[in-house]
């Protein structure tokens, strides 16, 4: 390519109505690092995407809601606009070039098709229009791969309900056979009741913190705390060398603190190829 970063047009969704499944194509090749949605229409708001999944050769890479999306960005302190939902691969708030794209989505590397589908509930003659950021495919200095080009962004989604407050235990995927790194860990309760979190690796405590001084060391380098999140971010100061890596760990535990009964869900952000979680 001739210039460093495309912006364009993508293919036309399909189905775009009140309350359906929206669906269109991403033509792979080149590095995907941001999907940004632009939503028109008589009514149509983030919340009203109660789901939003991408999947890269049939495999569901990223699973989330239009609000939850919308404050992971926040989060990260990235302007909110109400018409645009951005899905990003990259991370632009990170310290270096390696930081910011590690988990750009080269779809040059062993990608054959890549589809997106938009849940819409509750809109009034939404319109939908994909707009995609991409850059060449990612290379070494002698034109090899770039180690990182594997690697992708993903978003997983994990269910949880605690009848009571109290402690609850949790499991992500860990070890040398599906192990991953974590960049960051979001538990989104209905009711805001998670107050604290513990983190262990192989025994040891990797964190540990209650919502308060969680959130004023996040609000330390610039992060956004979000209403109804609990975040514990492993790349605070944008360092992706930082974030945990779960792949040698013999064990790993959770436990989430509850000061009532709750629901919701874990969103996980992973760095990890499209053939392990």
């Amino acid at each position: 390519m001739s210039v460093g970063k495309l912006t364009r047009y993508g293919l036309p969704f399909s189905n775009v109505v009140a309350a359906g499944t929206a669906t269109n194509n991403i033509t792979p090749g080149r590095t995907l690092e941001n999907l940004r949605l632009r939503l028109g229409g008589t009514t149509f708001t983030k919340a009203m995407i109660s789901m939003l999944k991408l999947k890269a050769n049939g495999k569901v890479i990223l699973e989330a809601s239009g609000t939850e999306i919308d404050k992971m960005n926040a989060y990260r302190g990235e302007t909110i606009d109400a018409a645009f939902l951005d899905v990003p691969f990259a991370d632009y708030r990170g310290l270096t070039e390696l930081d910011r794209m590690v988990g750009a989505f080269d779809t040059s590397q062993g990608i054959a098709n890549i589809t997106s589908e938009v849940t819409i509930a509750g809109a009034t003659a939404p319109t939908l229009v994909p707009i995609l950021t991409e850059s060449a495919a990612q290379k070494g200095a002698s034109g090899e791969a770039a180690p990182y080009a594997g690697l992708m962004t993903k978003v997983l989604r994990y269910p949880f309900n605690i009848a009571n407050g109290g402690n609850l235990p949790f499991t992500v995927p860990f070890g040398p056979q599906s192990g991953a790194v974590i960049k960051r860990v979001h538990v989104v309760s209905n009711a805001d009741r998670c107050t604290g979190i513990t983190v262990k690796e192989d025994g040891l405590v990797i964190h540990e913190s209650v919502k308060a001084e969680n959130e004023a060391d996040q609000r330390r380098f610039g992060r956004v705390p979000q209403g109804n999140f609990y975040t514990v971010d492993f790349v605070l100061d944008g360092n992706v060398r930082k974030a945990l890596d779960t792949r040698s760990a013999r064990s790993l535990e959770w436990l989430l603190t509850f000061s009532g009964a709750e629901s919701g869900v874990v969103l996980v952000e992973y760095l990890d190829p499209l053939g392990n979680l």
